[in-house]
């Protein structure tokens, strides 16, 4: 479950628990055993403070919850808008994929990825508690930045890696200089290959 709904839930409970109808009524019950007039007006008065902070902490509670299911949720006109511009692009770009590959099933898949994309399907499926916006739209953002990530230059790990590789292919002719028979057999392969 996700970790905010989880916290608005703990914070649910806590609320509800700390003014159920039995523990208001036990203290203003408490307040008027007292008998005393004044006493008992500013704890009712603190009573009254502490239920109405708690119903504005309930309704924060369920404007949060609110968010958050709604953030699961893609709207009917998201889903029109989808369907009206997202599928006629999926189709011109599988039919000129068909035209370079007459085996292509491609138009097929986009037929069947269109019949998904319908407001029935989607709000079917929302119900039974599919996340589109986790399946779908999550994974394409990673894959996009995948792709971006790929294409900038190398970090400056890759800049150390290439430079000890450097360095080694350096060692490696010190040390091959120093060793007279090998640096004479280098030098022929060299002569011999220009």
């Amino acid at each position: 479950m996700d970790p905010a709904v989880v916290s608005l839930s703990v914070q649910l409970a806590d609320t509800a628990i700390r003014n159920t109808a039995a523990t208001v009524a036990d203290k203003i019950a408490a307040a008027k055993a007292r008998k005393r007039d004044q006493e008992t007006i500013a704890e009712l008065e603190e009573i009254i403070s502490s239920l109405i902070s708690d119903k504005n902490d309930l309704v924060r509670i369920a404007q949060a919850y609110e968010q958050e299911l709604a953030g699961h949720r893609i709207s009917q006109s998201d889903v029109q808008y989808i369907a009206d511009n997202v599928i006629p692009i999926l189709r011109s770009l599988a039919a000129a994929a068909s035209e370079d590959d007459a085996d292509s099933d491609l138009e097929q898949q986009v037929e069947a990825l269109a019949s998904i994309v319908s407001a029935e399907t989607v709000n079917i499926l929302q119900l039974v508690g599919f996340n589109f916006r986790r399946a779908i739209g999550e994974p394409l953002t990673q894959l996009v930045a995948q792709l971006i990530l790929s294409k900038a230059p190398p970090e400056d790990g890759h800049n150390n890696e290439l430079q000890a590789l450097q360095i080694k292919r350096e060692m490696a002719y010190i040390s091959l200089a120093q060793d007279a028979k090998a640096f004479a057999r280098l030098k022929e392969l060299s002569n011999s290959g220009g």
